[in-house]
């Protein structure tokens, strides 16, 4: 593969917005044509656009890329130079357009029969320094790429993988039906079993590792990474996430955070930003992690709140256990220690230490350091007023 650039246009349509800039499914149709691109071997591009959409199209391209406005005096002379830096061919794109991963590879491949035809696309293969010296003899793009693009056998040649992005409802739901298989694909591609890719919602910079099932209602956004022979879904989503080998994520929710091997998440679990799960941990139905660190082993079945709080391995939650983490004002840290036992309805009051071994009775609500291997039991002593219920009814009678 020679081709290692791309020039793409962001043009606005009449009413002022770019539709390269507009979300399909989760991003911007830019960056599921610059993640498609690179992914089949584009290094470096070049990117014109409207002054006021530039810092959002930075978001979309890859560091280094270089961008140039309308409104810059020697666009033509930075798109020369970044031409003459290239070797081989460049890709230009001139019109609103999203490529599928294999629509892009073949856009390189030296087999494939020829470039598109621009007038109808707006996407065309160049050699490089061609279009470099057409434009350094003032040719205009469109003339340049009409008169100077690879057209094999003589004529230029309608290429299937591109498909055109058009103003209107009805043509924003096609594009985004058309982004979702174009995941699906990538992803199956690469060894994911997707049970029903109708129903599978996958962003273009998420990976997935050989072997996973994708269950259907699974939503995968932003820079997700799952790893091999995970099981995803039903009904979950994942967010900014790196989820390690052999995984299960059922019917719940994960946002910007690390789950390692062997961890089982869900059903109806909610990881909040910034925790890290390690391996072989449980968390199960109705739990809810915030900003927490937990180790190895360790086992949050049920109905639990854990937050700001840094967990030990193959500790037990009981049933109904809250970290008690702020107090209106300020957020404070719990740290539980390695093979800890928290009862049933513990509240831990924050800033709380709990250490390695010890115990906490069902009840309680721990406001002082449990020493390691030790018993707390912090609730009011049970008294029974025999025959009190009986009274109280024959009062009533």
């Amino acid at each position: 593969m020679n081709a290692t650039g791309a020039v793409v246009f962001l043009p606005r349509e009449g009413n002022g917005v770019s539709l390269m800039l507009e979300d399909l499914l989760f991003d911007p149709a830019a960056l599921w044509l610059a993640q498609a691109l690179s992914r089949a071997g584009v290094e470096r591009f070049f990117v014109v656009c409207h002054t006021d959409d530039r810092e959002k199209a930075q978001a979309c391209f890859p560091e280094g890329t270089e961008f140039v406005t309308g409104v810059s005096e020697d666009a033509v002379e930075q798109l020369v130079a970044f031409l003459n830096e290239l070797e081989g061919r460049a890709l230009v794109v001139t019109r609103p357009v999203l490529l599928s991963d294999e629509g892009a590879r073949q856009l390189f491949d030296e087999q494939w029969g020829g470039p598109l035809e621009c007038r109808e696309t707006g996407v065309c293969r160049i050699d490089a320094q061609t279009l470099a010296e057409a434009l350094g003899e003032g040719v205009g793009l469109e003339e340049a790429l009409r008169d100077k693009a690879e057209k094999p056998n003589g004529r230029s040649i309608w290429f299937q993988g591109a498909y055109s992005l058009r103003p209107g409802a009805e043509a924003r739901v096609e594009a985004e039906l058309t982004a979702r298989t174009n995941s699906a694909h990538r992803l199956l591609e690469a060894g994911v079993r997707i049970l029903d890719p109708n129903n599978c919602y996958v962003g273009p910079r998420v990976q997935v590792g050989k072997g996973t099932l994708l269950l259907p209602g699974t939503i995968l956004r932003g820079e997700t990474v799952i790893g091999s022979n995970c099981e995803i879904g039903p009904n979950t989503m994942i967010r900014d996430c790196i989820i390690g080998e052999g995984v299960t994520v059922n019917a719940s929710q994960l946002n910007e955070s690390t789950v390692e091997d062997g961890t089982t998440v869900g059903p109806f679990a909610y990881i909040r930003p910034h925790c890290h799960v390690g391996p072989h941990v449980k968390v199960g139905d109705f739990v809810e992690l915030k900003n927490s660190t937990i180790g190895e082993g360790t086992k949050i079945s049920h109905l639990t709140y854990v937050g700001d709080s840094d967990v030990g391995g193959h500790v037990n939650f009981g049933c109904g256990t809250v970290t008690v983490n702020y107090d209106g004002t300020q957020k404070y840290r719990t740290i539980i220690g390695d093979n800890a036992f928290i009862g049933c309805n513990t509240n831990l009051v924050a800033p709380v230490r709990v250490g390695d071994g010890a115990y906490t009775a069902a009840g309680s609500t721990i406001t002082d350091e449990v020493p390691a291997d030790s018993l707390a039991i912090a609730r009011a002593r049970q008294t029974v007023k025999k025959q009190w219920a009986a009274r109280r009814r024959s009062r009533k009678r």
